[in-house]
């Protein structure tokens, strides 16, 4: 006969399995989440600390992680809920102080976003001292914020940085003359200003009504320049329907927003991506409108391999504006590097008719359809990107060694040869295009002498390139100079320690001197290397049979013929 439980340790029993329950739940989407977090997957990343936050609500550490996804994906409203729940727990954290900041300064609340800091729950204690200065400026007391962003510099790799800001912060002020004094301090002051800096002061001086001074000022700066900054800045001096206001330029919100993008600008190629976007995030929530942060999110989000994101924050800039093209080139690339190649080429064809005179849309179609092995369309792309760049004077080396490359796969060699002699016409000191060139003389047998000086200056150039290695060793190898050879391709390998091509060159060679089990050896590995279709059969053939009856039954001479030993 059973016996009954009493009620209250039956519901206590039912509660612990549940709490149980709960635990592992949380626990699974803590472990989840914090996988997709260090995979950068913030969708999913987000989906599995909330879930997990669900059932551990007091849990600092899943509310931080989750402030750090929200902030990934530019969600600061849902970051905000976070930070307070953080709060409610009495922890406070950098990244939870950076989203109160940011809402703080986007609500011009510069009081309270000053006292956050002095109460040191501030950002950093270069973005501290910054809000620090605007702070002061809000108040009207430009004195004191001219100090501090004059000491941010004093002695720093930050001068321009610091300087810049204090011109953004003159501006926004109203102050245009003190600023545009500060620019021209900084032109004294400094070999080389920024492009920022430069653009900064022809918004000023439009801004002061000093067109023809701006004007002047743009064409000895930028010239004929097509870059989007250059672009846009043309606009606002032309005065063109689509340009940014200058005062929107000069807003506020567009100076604060500038330093947290100018860190993440510094940070992209210093420290971890995610660190650098956390940054731009922020300043894409103070600026709705800063294009180049939105550019700048979208090409780390595609560095991190979140394409559907890049796409998505490419897609953010209309076609109106300067930085479209821009934008759609960079939104080619994330749709490529998603496997998204038919669509990714649709964007490029599109781009090729509607800005049919710019020579870089025709050079990145020609690039793609170089890399997708089409070489056919990537000729007749290139052909329409070197007229345009000679129309304009400014054919560069770049577009005339990738047309070589694609002559040369079309097995057009006179035309490679002269795109190559071009190129280096242009830039005699380019590696790439010396080894090249160098080693497609060699392998057809032409001009042996010259192609070797090529090489070997290639060598010189770029000593720890392990392709450019290898074309020496190999050009030694076509020679004859089997024992001169060796040294450079067991280089090259070093360089290279799992390239199929070399290390089956370096099999090869050691055939050549007698050392036939350290070239089979060499061959197996290059196997094991994921090497092309053809050359994987031709090294099993070698396997098989030898190398020298390989080459008699291609119709080439065997190794022992050409060996002019030179030890």
């Amino acid at each position: 006969m059973l016996k009954f439980l009493p009620h209250s340790i039956f519901l206590l029993i039912i509660l612990s399995i549940a709490s149980m329950v709960r635990a592992e739940i949380s626990f699974g989407g803590y472990l989840a989440g914090r996988h997709a977090l260090s995979t950068k997957d913030f969708d999913a990343a987000s989906t599995y600390l909330s879930r997990a936050i669900e059932d551990d609500i007091e849990n600092p550490e899943l509310l931080n992680g989750l402030i750090s996804v929200q902030v990934s994906l530019g969600d600061i409203g849902a970051a905000k809920i976070s930070s307070d729940n953080l709060d409610l727990l009495g922890v406070q954290t950098q990244l939870s102080n950076m989203v109160k900041i940011a809402i703080q300064l986007r609500n011009r609340d510069f009081d309270n976003a000053k006292q956050q800091i002095e109460n040191e729950q501030g950002i950093n204690p270069l973005l501290d001292k910054i809000v620090t200065g605007w702070a002061f400026a809000d108040q009207g007391n430009f004195e004191d914020a001219e100090t501090i962003f004059d000491e941010i510099g004093k002695g720093s790799s930050l001068a321009q940085f610091s300087q810049m800001q204090k011109a953004s912060m003159l501006a926004a002020y109203g102050r245009y003359e003190s600023a545009l004094n500060t620019i021209g301090n900084l032109e004294k002051n400094s070999n080389r200003i920024s492009i920022d800096a430069r653009a900064l002061k022809v918004q000023l001086l439009l801004k002061l009504d000093n067109k023809e001074e701006a004007t002047e000022y743009f064409s000895k700066i930028f010239g004929d320049g097509v870059n989007s900054d250059a672009a846009n800045l043309r606009m606002q001096v032309e005065d063109h329907p689509n340009a940014y206001s200058i005062e929107e330029s000069l807003s506020l919100e567009s100076g604060i927003a500038y330093a947290f993008y100018a860190i993440a600008d510094i940070l992209k190629d210093d420290a971890d991506p995610n660190t650098a976007l956390l940054y731009v995030r922020l300043a894409q929530y103070l600026n709705e409108n800063s294009q180049k942060a939105i550019l700048l999110a979208a090409d780390l989000l595609e560095q991190m391999g979140q394409y559907d994101l890049a796409v998505a924050e490419y897609a953010k800039i209309s076609p109106s504006s300067s930085y479209f093209l821009s934008s759609e080139l960079g939104r080619v690339g994330a749709l490529r590097d998603g496997g998204k190649t038919e669509a990714a080429l649709e964007v490029l064809y599109y781009l090729s008719r509607e800005f049919s005179d710019i020579g870089i849309v025709h050079n990145s179609l020609g690039d793609f359809l170089r890399r997708e092995e089409r070489y056919s369309e990537a000729k007749i792309a290139y052909d329409r990107a070197v007229d345009i760049y000679r129309e304009n004077n400014n054919v560069s080396w770049v577009v005339l060694y990738a047309r070589g490359i694609t002559h040369e796969r079309l097995q057009e060699w006179d035309k490679a040869e002269s795109d190559f002699r071009n190129a280096l016409t242009i830039n005699p000191d380019q590696a790439n295009v010396l080894n090249y060139l160098g080693y497609s003389l060699i392998d057809r047998g032409e001009k042996l002498d010259e192609a070797m000086t090529m090489i070997e200056k290639a060598v010189s150039l770029q000593p720890e390139s392990g392709y450019i290695v290898d074309s020496l060793a190999w050009g030694l190898f076509k020679l004859g100079k089997y024992e001169t050879a060796i040294p450079h391709m067991e280089k090259a390998a070093e360089l290279m320690p799992v390239d199929p091509i070399v290390t089956d060159h370096l099999g090869d060679l050691y055939w050549a001197v007698g050392r036939q089990l350290e070239a089979k050896f060499q061959w197996r590995r290059a196997l094991s290397f994921d090497p092309e279709l053809k050359d994987a059969t031709r090294i099993r053939e070698k396997l098989r049979i030898g190398l020298d009856r390989v080459l008699v039954n291609e119709g080439l001479k065997p190794t022992s013929e050409l060996y002019a030993n030179d030890k």
